[in-house]
């Protein structure tokens, strides 16, 4: 039996085939050829042949259109797929009352494309030149700054797993062409009287090939952009010494990175194999992109997070991705085998104290912790405190220690620094923040209700009963605190004095309602 839903997609389809039918299209089931008019600039108007398939993915995503005859010589560059086929919507486009669902405005949307393409695209900024190649798996990483410096030749450094090669700012001298280049390769170890050292291989050439009008599509095209020094780079790809070409362009007002990996093909024609690498700039302000609108703001902030336990390794985490680079953490305790289900830290780091294993997860964000400080000590004196609140513009209290939020809160009372507190209650159910000292005529919420009480165990081996809040509540907990901080710490100041979260609804009383 035939579900509602696949009878309601068969007919969409079966219409969508009609409706192109009745303006000439015709094929099998799934893929209809027929004629479209268009305006070329500054011409009479031409009729191209234009070929529709219904992929399994229609009508979530557009057919899959190529043209095999636009009526007029036309040369294909940009908005193209690598099989050929159009690329007519950005994947942005919502599905609710999608264009590509009416063949109308399928059709003259692929009018405009021609249109578009006869004129080159004037105004695109699109820098997306990795789809007209085959792909290669691997991600180069490059710095921008690093990079607009370079040309030439210069080294790269793999990954162990070979994944990852990054463009290093260390030129590197290429062998000299000999004379004629000699087309015999022994794969490595030398190609005629040209031995190839160690320090000739995997290497990468930067070039900056200015404005490009259509994209590098093979080894012809990309001996096109090289321009002069076409010759030499072809020899060098020839005989194993360049791996890779990365070339700075623009497209428009849009700069753009190509990464390529290259080697000698196996026949002789193309006798260079391109492939496109996925690129990324590895510079502060790329990895800060997505840090949020008060990470500039957040740079000069100093915060301690004291407790560096489950809720507190999440809030420095997050404190230190949304910008904030100045860290006290302060922890009496080392990192055991159970607390990493609800710990930022891994296995790799059990033994060492809590205050250190979160700033080694840290330093994994590839980030500068110089400005990240752990303290294996636990709060226990005024002095402390008040220190805590002088050195610092705000301390967030994640220890679920009576006492030592006990003397934050009273410390706040002396110092004019907030103190954030965080917790967890109810076994995980409610998650709640307050911040002190209070502002004018503000108040806490009242203190919650316990809720039913549940039988604590112990981990084996050690008498500290061990809570039941799952690890969700624990980074729903550390991203409330981040809020009021980061709240605090750009003055905003709109937060309320008291936030509560809650994640599961109250048990219900056991007693009727009267």
């Amino acid at each position: 039996m035939i579900g509602q839903w696949a009878k309601d997609l068969t007919d969409e389809r079966d219409n969508f085939r009609c409706d192109l039918a009745a303006v000439g299209f015709n094929g099998d089931t799934e893929t209809l050829r027929g004629p479209l008019r268009w305006q070329p600039c500054g011409g009479q108007e031409k009729t191209a042949t234009v070929e529709v398939t219904l992929t399994a993915a229609f009508p979530f995503s557009p057919p899959q259109i190529r043209i095999l005859d636009a009526g007029v010589p036309l040369q294909m560059t940009f908005h193209r797929d690598a099989d050929g086929s159009l690329c007519l919507w950005p994947t942005s486009v919502p599905f609710d009352n999608a264009p590509w669902r009416d063949p109308g405005q399928l059709l003259r949307k692929v009018a405009a494309w021609l249109r578009q393409t006869d004129a080159g695209w004037p105004g695109d900024e699109d820098c997306d030149l990795e789809r007209y190649l085959p792909s290669d798996p691997r991600l180069v990483l490059y710095d921008r700054d690093r990079l607009a410096k370079l040309k030439g030749c210069v080294r790269t450094q793999a990954s162990d797993d070979g994944h990852r090669v990054a463009i290093t700012d260390e030129p590197q001298q290429p062998p000299k062409h000999p004379g004629r280049p000699d087309r015999r390769r022994t794969h490595g170890r030398s190609t005629g009287n040209i031995k190839i050292g160690r320090k000739h291989r995997a290497l990468a050439w930067i070039a900056d090939v200015g404005h490009l009008d259509r994209p590098v599509q093979d080894a012809s095209s990309l001996c096109e952009v090289l321009g002069a020094d076409a010759q030499h780079v072809t020899w060098l790809m020839s005989i194993g010494v360049l791996q890779f070409v990365v070339l700075r362009y623009r497209r428009h007002t849009a700069n753009g990175v190509l990464a390529l990996a290259v080697s000698p093909a196996l026949s002789e024609r193309p006798p260079i194999e391109v492939r496109a690498c996925e690129a990324a700039d590895t510079s502060v302000a790329t990895r800060m992109l997505r840090a949020g609108w008060a990470a500039s703001d957040l740079a000069d902030r100093h915060v301690a997070v004291v407790g560096a336990g489950a809720v507190g390794s999440f809030v420095a985490d997050l404190l230190f991705r949304h910008g904030i680079r100045h860290l006290t953490l302060l922890d009496p305790q080392l990192l055991r085998p159970g607390n990493l289900v609800r710990h930022l830290a891994g296995e790799g780091l059990v033994g060492f104290p809590k205050v250190v294993a979160v700033k080694a997860r840290l330093s994994a964000l590839g980030f500068d912790t110089s400005g990240v400080e752990g303290t294996f000590d636990r709060l226990t004196t005024p002095q402390q405190a008040v220190k805590l609140l002088r050195e610092h513009h705000l301390v967030v209290d994640a220890t679920a220690d009576a006492r030592a939020t006990a003397l934050l809160t009273w410390a706040s009372s002396q110092i004019p620094t907030p103190v954030v507190s965080v917790c967890i209650q109810r076994q995980g159910a409610v998650a709640r923040v307050d911040r002190f000292p209070l502002r004018g005529a503000e108040r806490h919420h009242e203190p919650l209700a316990p809720g039913s009480k549940t039988d604590a165990t112990p981990e084996y081996g050690c008498d500290e009963p061990v809570s039941s809040t799952p690890p969700g509540a624990v980074v729903a907990a550390a991203a409330l605190a981040c809020r009021v901080a980061i709240d605090e710490l750009t003055y905003n100041c709109k937060m309320p004095a008291t936030l509560i979260e809650a994640y599961e609804p109250p048990p219900r009383s056991s007693h009727p309602p009267r």
